[in-house]
């Protein structure tokens, strides 16, 4: 990951600049210059003097001016002789500039005397240069290998929690995170540059943050780091919002893959593109991969293009049942429910499906039906008369014979109350009986007349804790 900023950019211009360019601390000592100050003053970087500000025979101007204005500009006249290599001993070198004070310390552009009119163009690349450094929003700083700041803008001060660059600059940035500190160190002794470097640092005040930075080593000669420039950026709610969507994503993740229903994503033509273990399972893969080049639509051919017609007209389908085939082709029968995802012209691209292996509920209902059926055959097949009341001596069944003897169709019977519909029972042995085996929950038998009095009947009355099955055979002689 890489950060840009002005700051780079500053950077950039200020080894590039066509003019020399010197960096002080508020204290006055020199801590950066550029490739144009070195070629001006006939200096190698590994020969650069210690500069005072203001105790030097370089800069000659008025301390007191400068503190008051905040900009001086001041005239010198070197002896290259005596600076650097490769000139004569009287070779002078004839010298303009300015210095700038900055909240960090002070900013001096140096040049070989131009025109006068050339001035005033100095004066601007200069404040041009300072509101670089100021006014970046990334922090930029400069620091000894211990981490003892030497400079820094704002920004930086901001990002540590400092009042400002001054009371940043009493702190040591390897205090932020020492081992973290090491190992920077350790990397730009190979490197001398690192981009993108992610870390966490504690703030003064204890505050957590997370760091990207683009960190620079200066070295000498030797190759040891004299100096290290570094401009860190404040990732913090970046790195908590994708912390936050990662738990989101893991959260969701697990139960995905942990659901007992099999969830899956489809193209329109029924192609996998994703799914839980459970949907592999229900269709008879050993793995998720094993599915994922599996085609839905193979299953039931038929209800596939069905259900996508379906979902283009509605959007979703709840509930649909379905016997399918397996990988294997094991038919097994599935509830699903089924959403559409459109794109942005309202057509259909994708299938999102929740399946629930239903097979063995269905095939107990099946069971159960068959059994259910097969028991009414038997009973409507006796000659003798059956019904069944529920406990609130509702009918629930009624077998052909009984409804022909009763006058009445079994289907009209079922669901109303035996005391409604046969008031002829009421206050008769019947009724005495029926509510006796009820109550008490003992199988009577017993003879008794025919409603309509010409037949006899001898009567089972059979509970239960559902209700009464009452069988009557005919005794009339």
């Amino acid at each position: 990951m890489k950060v840009k900023s002005d700051c780079q950019t500053f950077r950039e211009a200020f080894n590039n600049a066509p003019i020399g360019m010197l960096l002080f601390n508020e204290r006055g000592k020199l801590t950066d210059l550029n490739q144009s100050t070195l070629k001006l003053l006939g200096i190698s970087s590994s020969n650069v003097p210690e500069i005072d500000l203001f105790d030097n025979s370089f800069f000659n101007f008025n301390k007191e001016k400068l503190m008051e204005e905040g900009m001086v500009n001041f005239q010198i006249q070197l002896n290259l002789g005596e600076t650097g290599e490769g000139f004569e001993l009287f070779d002078f070198l004839n010298l303009e500039g300015t210095v700038s004070v900055m909240d960090s310390g002070y900013l001096v552009l140096i040049q070989e005397s131009p025109l006068r009119e050339n001035s005033e163009e100095l004066r601007i690349s200069e404040e041009r240069y300072r509101s670089f450094f100021e006014e970046d929003l990334t922090g930029d700083f400069i620091a000894t290998p211990e981490g003892e700041l030497i400079e820094c803008n704002p920004a930086f001060a901001e990002i540590y929690g400092f009042s400002s660059p001054e009371e940043a600059s009493k702190s040591n940035i390897a205090d932020f995170n020492p081992a973290d500190w090491k190992d920077l160190i350790r990397d730009l002794e190979t490197t001398h540059k690192i981009q993108g470097r992610q870390t966490t640092h504690r703030r003064q005040d204890g505050k957590e943050i997370h760091i990207v930075s683009n960190v620079v080593a200066s070295v000498d000669e030797n190759g040891r780091i004299t100096q290290v420039k570094g401009y860190v950026y404040d990732d913090t709610e970046r790195k908590e919002a994708e912390e936050a969507l990662k738990r989101s994503e893991e959260k969701y993740r697990r139960l995905f893959d942990e659901d007992l229903t099999g969830d899956f994503i489809a193209t329109v033509e029924g192609d996998i593109l994703e799914c839980n273990l459970a949907f592999a399972e229900i269709y008879g893969f050993h793995t998720v991969e094993d599915a994922l080049n599996w085609n839905i639509s193979c299953s039931n051919p038929f209800d596939w293009p069905y259900m996508v017609t379906r979902l283009r007209n509605e959007g979703k389908i709840l509930g649909f049942q379905s016997w399918q085939r397996r990988s294997d082709f094991i038919r097994i029968h599935v509830v699903a429910n089924m959403v559409g995802i459109f794109d942005d012209s309202g057509d259909l691209i994708q299938v999102k499906g929740y399946i629930f292996n239903d097979t063995e509920r269905k095939q107990a209902e099946n069971r159960l039906e068959r059994d259910k059926k097969q028991l009414t055959q038997i009973l409507d097949s006796i000659q003798d008369g059956f019904m069944a009341l529920d406990n609130l001596w509702n009918f629930i069944y009624v077998n052909s014979c009984a409804a022909d003897y009763l006058g009445i169709d079994a289907d009209d019977l079922l669901g109303r109350n035996i005391w409604d519909s046969l008031p002829d029972c009421v206050g008769t042995i019947y009724e005495k009986s029926f509510r006796k085996a009820m109550n008490q929950q003992k199988v009577l038998h017993f003879k008794a007349p025919g409603i309509h009095k010409e037949k006899c009947f001898d009567c089972s009355v059979y509970p239960s804790s559902d209700g009464l099955s009452i069988y009557w055979r005919d005794i009339t002689k």
